[in-house]
């Protein structure tokens, strides 16, 4: 593995000596001309120098460390702008139900084998269940209930929480715990389920499913730090070396703040803080609820980053609507939802009166996006439904007229219903689409249901990426983990091909209405682009003399192989800062 660089006649330290040099290899650099090149000097933690072996001679010294890539890929880390990562690590373990489709009696079966082993108890002791897919249910449309949760032989509280973690079904003795009864009053930003007898049924949607969830007694900081610790190890695995936390806690912060006090941190760390709807109630309220975001930001943000990880965040959260698919439909669509009031075996496709929900009215809307650019910090907004893309659109032309010229980068996040004046919307106003591509691979079910709720007219902007990047706007990837599993080269795949994964030999249908991203283009939307989704682009995302030595060695070279090939890529080692963190 020694590196034959001949560094005789060279002068010691007449150039600056490289700490290592990684040669012989496909480096791609994602620099602004996409270059690739065979090596890399690093020294202190940042690129000293990218080139031919030759071009590189002049860093080499006796202590240099010579790595041979023996003609494998390297690349910049990956950067996924949206995801949820201490809630994914809290996911690796307990009792879940891997995002599988199941009947009742199979989840009540799982649960109740994790009730019967599981040391815990007590009547206080809490259940969470995770990764319940609740829309793949079997039967397909068949739901389920609190009365199905309290035949469970427990005096436990129990929840299952959705994979999109926008819906919750609790037992009878969690809503007792919760405090949550029949004469709950309805929230402004999300549903308390009820039959037609106003009892409660257990079902939590949106923003009271989320609060909920944050209420249930949690891990204390030491355990934490532990999760914390677990879920940055599974990221190096998959070549990720920063991320953005969309929903972040003082628990998080504190637990990855240890980690980098320690000097045990090995992602970069940026998260944004939410403004609900009940903090910003009012228009005249907006301007504590920003004020109070800002102060939790600056106890955490760290305005320069150095080649060690750090931690930033400067970003503020709000989520504008809900979820597109059924049976929540609670994203904001600007014509209504067509539902199935008839039964799978005889469907009956009806056009309701149902466009969703709005979360935040347009002026509280426009208020905000103006005092959190006057603020300096950046808007990142779940968005999901066409009518929460426009609403958002135009509180942030406003917010630019406001503040014309300021660096402000808005973000909406997921956009999987857009209509087709927008994309051109997203470029004019430098609004940065991030998006999970990996829906972009809906199940042939999932089509079907979808096509019947929403028309063929529709359809034709479900999952949209190719458009943002053609009508000029940014494209940053964000895996929403654990929405979905943690599987970042499988959802890379999904951008180059639109289509799932081959399970038993059969490959579920293209989502025909847009077209690929090149290669190019999907690794850029994961590393510079994403970088200046998070004004950090200065020190990450291209491999480029003076930045940081993030960067990635691949088992195989993405731009040889057919698409298809991508999800199965292993990454074979990660460096941060210049630092190894991951080998295979």
């Amino acid at each position: 593995m020694g590196i034959h660089l001949d560094i005789k006649g060279i002068p010691t330290m007449t150039k600056t000596a490289a700490d290592v040099i990684y040669y012989n290899g496909y480096i791609y650099t994602a620099d602004a001309q996409n270059r690739v090149v065979n090596a890399i000097a690093i020294a202190n933690g940042k690129v000293l120098a990218c080139g031919s072996v030759e071009e590189l001679k002049q860093h080499a010294h006796p202590h240099t460390e010579q790595i041979d890539l023996q003609g494998k890929m390297m690349m910049p880390g990956i950067i996924d702008g949206h995801m949820h990562p201490f809630w994914g690590g809290e996911q690796l373990s307990g009792c879940h139900l891997n995002y599988e489709s199941l009947t009742i009696e199979q989840i009540l079966e799982r649960v109740q084998q994790h009730l019967d082993k599981d040391i815990l108890k007590g009547e206080n002791d809490w259940l969470k269940v995770t990764a319940w897919l609740r829309q793949g249910m079997l039967p397909a449309g068949v739901d389920m209930y609190r009365s199905d949760m309290d035949r469970l032989n427990t005096k436990r509280p129990v929840i299952l929480f959705s994979n999109d973690c926008h819906t919750l079904l609790a037992n009878s003795r969690a809503l007792e715990l919760f405090g949550i009864d029949k004469y709950a009053p309805e929230p402004s930003d999300g549903k308390i389920g009820k039959d037609q007898d106003g009892e409660l049924n257990g079902i939590l949607e949106d923003a009271p499913a989320m609060r909920a969830a944050d209420s249930i007694p949690s891990l204390n900081a030491e355990q934490a730090v532990k999760v914390a610790a677990m879920v940055q190890h599974e990221l190096n695995k998959q070549g990720v070396t920063a991320v953005m936390d969309a929903r972040v806690s003082p628990l998080q912060l504190d637990a990855f703040s240890k980690l980098q006090k320690s000097g045990e941190l090995t992602v970069r760390f940026q998260a944004a803080k939410e403004i609900t709807p009940d903090d910003a109630h009012s228009v005249e309220a907006v301007g504590k609820a920003v004020e109070n975001a800002v102060a939790f930001a600056n106890r955490y943000h760290q305005a320069q980053w150095t080649p060690e990880p750090g931690i930033g965040l400067h970003n503020i959260k709000m989520f504008v609507d809900g979820v597109l698919q059924p049976p929540t439909m609670t994203a904001s669509l600007l014509e209504p939802y067509t539902i199935n009031v008839g039964t799978e075996a005889a469907p009956n496709w009806q056009v309701t009166e149902r466009y969703g929900d709005l979360y935040f009215t347009a002026e509280i809307l426009d208020e905000l996006m103006e005092k959190i650019a006057a603020a300096g910090f950046d808007p990142h907004l779940h968005t999901v439904g066409e009518g929460a893309v426009s609403i958002a659109l135009d509180a942030i032309e406003k917010m630019r007229a406001a503040h014309p010229g300021k660096d402000i980068r808005p973000g909406l996040a997921h956009n999987e219903l857009v209509h087709e004046k927008d994309y051109a919307r997203f470029a004019h106003l430098g609004v940065i689409a991030c998006l999970s591509f990996q829906w972009a691979a809906p199940t042939t079910e999932l089509i079907a249901a979808e096509t019947m709720m929403l028309g063929a007219k529709r359809m034709e902007n479900l999952e949209p990426i190719a458009k943002f990047i053609d009508a000029g706007a940014v494209v940053a990837f964000g895996s929403d983990w654990p929405i979905d599993a943690l599987d970042e080269w499988y959802d890379l795949k999904v951008a180059a091909t639109r289509q799932g994964r081959t399970v038993d030999g059969v490959t579920p249908p293209r989502l025909d209405n847009d077209r690929n991203l090149t290669v190019t283009e999907v690794l850029r939307s994961a590393t510079i682009d994403s970088a200046y989704a998070q004004h950090r682009e200065d020190v990450i995302g291209s491999l480029e003399p003076g930045k940081f030595a993030d960067m990635i060695v691949l088992d195989r070279n993405v731009f040889d192989i057919p698409a298809a090939d991508i999800e199965n890529v292993k990454v074979l080692r990660t460096v941060v800062g210049g630092k190894t963190v991951y080998c295979a």
